[in-house]
């Protein structure tokens, strides 16, 4: 009985270890909330990219096309190690005819088996 609630207690020690290392998951919640604060709508391009590249997160460069319609796309990565589905964040920023942003959108991507 005294064994059995050893490893019981020992096998949980062991999933919440696992579950506390690396670093945390991206949430989209989270990575909009902190582009409402930094990233003002009307910002040119140049100010998202400033933004996207001081915070290290991967993006495109600016696409100016006016029949689709102008963008910025960017993706925050889960860097999780012992996650079997990693969680990243994609961000696509779209620009009027006068280079100035208009919406955001920022939505979870799932990648694993």
């Amino acid at each position: 009985m005294v064994i059995r609630t050893t490893t019981r207690v020992s096998y949980l020690l062991f999933v919440l270890l696992l579950q506390g290392c690396g670093p945390a998951r991206p949430n989209a919640k989270v990575v909009e909330r902190d582009l409402a604060k930094a990233v003002e709508l009307q910002s040119n391009p140049t100010q998202v990219l400033n933004y996207l590249s001081g915070q290290n997160i991967e993006h495109s460069a600016y696409i100016r096309d006016h029949e689709k319609g102008s963008s910025i796309t960017a993706i925050v990565r889960d860097h999780s190690k012992w996650n079997i589905v990693k969680v990243n964040c994609g961000i696509v920023f779209n620009f009027d005819n006068n280079d100035r942003l208009t919406s955001y959108e920022v939505r979870e991507h799932f990648t694993g088996p």
